[in-house]
């Protein structure tokens, strides 16, 4: 992804597969200097023809609930480097995606993404963050599950130093606990309006 990372914001992209056996090398392809062949994707599918890997230099769609999502709607660069993987029924379940100023990793539920962690940097400052969310009912279309709240986020940023925030179902931190950039140490518990109840130090 190209935006920096922060404690909202979570890296898309796409990782490994499951063993398949047909390899569909993508539609335009030519030879570098040495006369190598040169491809800007290539799709692995099982013997029933679906997806089971795709590797992309550009952005993909995301295919989910035997639907397909265009490309626009997934985060990441356009010309990223893309490394999706599918289930049994060739549905996206993860991946991996690297871009020129930020990479990361993710792991789907059926409906909605579950983890990502993700980097991104820019000159001296930089940042990581590990993203763990609530699980919606997987019974809803995908289409039609709403954006779900983030329970655990664990960041590190040359700005904030490191940070751990447990929230609640409605994604408000409710313990942050957290050493500054300065190396100042604090645990904080907070109520559903964000006002501190409890601080140490």
């Amino acid at each position: 992804m190209t935006s920096p990372l922060s404690r909202r914001t979570a890296l898309r992209g796409a990782a490994i597969a499951a063993a398949a056996t047909v390899v569909t090398p993508a539609a335009s392809q030519a030879a570098d200097s040495r006369g190598e062949e040169v491809r800007d994707s290539f799709t692995v599918r099982d013997n029933r023809g679906r997806q089971r890997l795709l590797a992309d230099t550009r952005r993909p769609p995301v295919l989910i609930g035997g639907k397909v999502i265009p490309a626009e709607q997934r985060q990441g660069p356009e010309r990223g480097t893309y490394l999706i993987f599918n289930d049994e029924n060739g549905d996206e379940r993860g991946g991996v995606v690297a871009g020129a100023s930020a990479a990361s990793f993710s792991l789907d539920y059926v409906n909605a993404q579950a983890l990502t962690l993700g980097t991104t940097w820019q000159g001296e400052h930089g940042a990581t963050a590990l993203f763990f969310k609530q699980m919606p009912d997987p019974r809803s279309p995908v289409e039609q599950t709403p954006p779900m709240p983030t329970r655990v986020e664990l960041v590190w940023s040359t700005a904030d130093g490191a940070v751990l925030a447990l929230n609640d179902s409605k994604g408000r931190p409710r313990i942050v606990i957290s050493v500054d950039a300065q190396d100042v140490p604090s645990i904080r518990v907070l109520d559903d309006h964000g006002a501190v109840i409890t601080s140490l130090p």
